[in-house]
């Protein structure tokens, strides 16, 4: 064919081209425009590379074909950009021709809908503003399906408002907490999206269709209502652990705040205006912090449980043998000049421990002045170190997240700084649970369920997956953080923890047919009444369960915080107390 033919078969396929782009602008249908568009665009490119091509020079037509793929694409955007201009402006003319129709009567909301700028990733680590539609959200579920957050006629709503602490909440004027915030791309199905949909409401700010995901919490409500009313309406915390898997099965928090007082209806009035801003204003400025998730951002002194790592490490690194090993429980003991001794609880606690005594014994009854003695004999560096395999640093060193990635979660912390615990009398304190240290309820937890876990610490969840109907779009997996100790350490560890239930302190967990381990505490505070603790894991041949609860300012910890792990432990092993 003769090159004439050929250029101006070209040029009339130039023509072309622009036909059917300007068509195109006008068809509704988004797939179809995009055929149109690259169908345009490769017709109008054959005369442009006919030309090219007459004239010869090679590096030329190199650089200038580039330069043709640089403007054939910024055409590409700009005709995108035209085309939905013109859909929108259309679609403005509709929706303003119906609401002028007679007889129509549309309400006024007192504020807008929510700002639908969302923010989700294009894989390179960077954010952007994506527009969605607005009042499409999942659902929250617990692990056997029922409801704990949904939104019903625009309008989110919290069936368990005793979860508002973990679940959080989505307020049109305070913003978006706990586990909403937390997973909003897959809730509002920004997550779901592809990345071209995200690049076009990236450049054209409308709004798209999304799926929205549901989630799937770890929690099991029928083990949630039972910690709820076990902790009842005393200050404090329930953590309960899987421990194969580090799953949290429950987690409550008291005083706490319900949810459904901050979120406004939609169209929201004045007045629902002024209640959500009332119900605000009156939870922060109350002084018990019902805002607060007490599980995972207390922060308190451990008292005894925390002779649970004393234990563990001097197990572990061989500075006792074994549990059997002879441990001595004097009234008092000093520790350095100018320094007050350490004392025990009780006077004369020899008397039970037995003199000399052993590891199984002074952690049954709780001996200060032996646990002074063994963190003494750890040393302050060997002591940090095993403190922080099991998850506390110290205030002047903390580095990293949490385990905990779900929510917002505080990492607790053995001392202020590493120095504090060169001090003899410093690391004796420390090692019994006094000093400076403060741990979260979520730490103990943790503690239990690593010594349980045959040292293994795992990281804990609460969301097992998000799914919309035909996909799943995020799942958890069990995850181990580190080795903490040595499996046998774990065992014995087990051992002595069963002991103290069997002959201690501890002795009331006790519940019919299944082995319990256990560790009570009393951690002293300013106001002079201590805060409750205990520690627990059953059944102890194949643990499953580890539990912490606080009761704060509720005294010995087999006074307050017992009773409530028992009843909870109970329901988990659907044993009658």
């Amino acid at each position: 064919m003769p090159d004439q033919v050929r250029t101006i078969i070209a040029w009339i396929a130039g023509v072309l081209g622009i036909i059917v782009i300007g068509s195109g602008l006008f068809i509704p249908n988004a797939n179809l425009w995009r055929l149109h568009l690259l169908t345009g665009l490769w017709l109008i490119s054959l005369p442009i590379r006919r030309v090219m091509k007459n004239q010869g020079d090679t590096s030329a037509c190199t650089v200038r074909g580039l330069m043709l793929i640089a403007v054939l694409g910024f055409s590409a955007v700009g005709l995108h950009l035209v085309r939905n201009q013109v859909t929108q402006a259309e679609a403005t003319r509709r929706a303003v021709a119906s609401l002028t129709q007679p007889g129509t009567q549309q309400p006024t909301p007192v504020i807008a809908e929510p700002d639908p700028a969302e923010r989700t990733s294009l894989g390179s680590g960077r954010t952007f503003p994506v527009a969605i539609s607005p009042g499409v959200r999942g659902r929250i579920l617990d692990r056997n399906g029922a409801v704990l957050a949904e939104t019903v006629d625009g309008r989110r709503t919290y069936p368990n408002p005793a979860l508002g602490n973990l679940i959080g909440f989505q307020s049109r004027l305070y913003g978006t907490t706990g586990l909403e915030a937390r997973f909003d791309a897959q809730l509002s199905g920004v997550a779901t999206l592809s990345p071209t949909a995200i690049l076009e409401a990236r450049l054209i700010g409308l709004p798209i269709e999304q799926t929205p995901a549901d989630l799937i919490l770890t929690l099991d409500s029928r083990l949630q209502a039972a910690a709820q009313q076990a902790l009842g309406e005393r200050a404090g915390a329930v953590v309960l652990i899987d421990v194969p898997t580090g799953a949290i099965l429950a987690m409550v928090t008291y005083p706490r705040f319900d949810p459904n007082q901050l979120v406004l209806p939609d169209p929201a009035s004045q007045a629902d205006v002024e209640r959500v801003q009332a119900a605000w204003a009156e939870l922060s400025k109350r002084s018990d912090a019902p805002l607060l998730n007490r599980a995972t951002q207390g922060r308190y002194p451990p008292g005894s449980v925390i002779k649970t790592l004393t234990a563990a490490a001097a197990l572990d690194s061989g500075v006792l043998p074994d549990p059997s090993a002879a441990v001595t429980c004097p009234n008092l003991l000093p520790t350095e000049a100018g320094a007050p001794p350490v004392r025990n609880a009780v006077d004369n606690l020899f008397r039970r421990t037995g003199d000399p005594s052993d590891l199984v014994r002074v952690y049954a009854f709780s001996c200060n002045t032996a646990f002074a003695q063994i963190g003494l004999a750890l040393g302050a560096d060997r002591f940090l170190e095993y403190a922080r395999r099991f998850g506390l640093q110290t205030t002047d060193t903390r580095t990293g997240s949490p385990d905990l990635r779900d929510i917002p979660a505080e990492i607790g912390t053995i001392a202020n700084e590493a120095a504090f615990l060169q001090r003899p009398a410093a690391l004796a304190d420390t090692a019994f649970g006094q000093g400076q240290a403060l741990v979260t309820p979520l730490d103990m937890a943790q503690l239990a369920a690593s010594i349980a876990n045959e040292g293994r610490l795992m990281r804990p969840y609460l969301v097992a997956e998000a799914r919309t109907s035909d996909r799943i779009i995020y799942q958890a997996q069990p995850e181990i953080v580190r080795q903490v100790v040595a499996p046998e350490t774990s065992q014995r560890m087990l051992a002595i923890m069963r002991t103290s239930v069997e002959i201690g302190y501890a002795q009331p967990i006790a519940l019919p047919g299944v082995a319990v381990g256990a560790k009570t505490g009393t951690a002293e505070t300013p106001r002079g009444v201590p805060h409750s603790w205990i520690i627990a894991v059953a059944p102890t041949e194949q643990p499953r369960y580890a539990i912490a609860v606080i009761v704060e300012y509720g005294g010995e910890g087999s006074r307050s915080a017992l009773p409530a792990a028992r009843q909870v432990l109970a329901a988990a092993l659907e044993v009658t107390p």
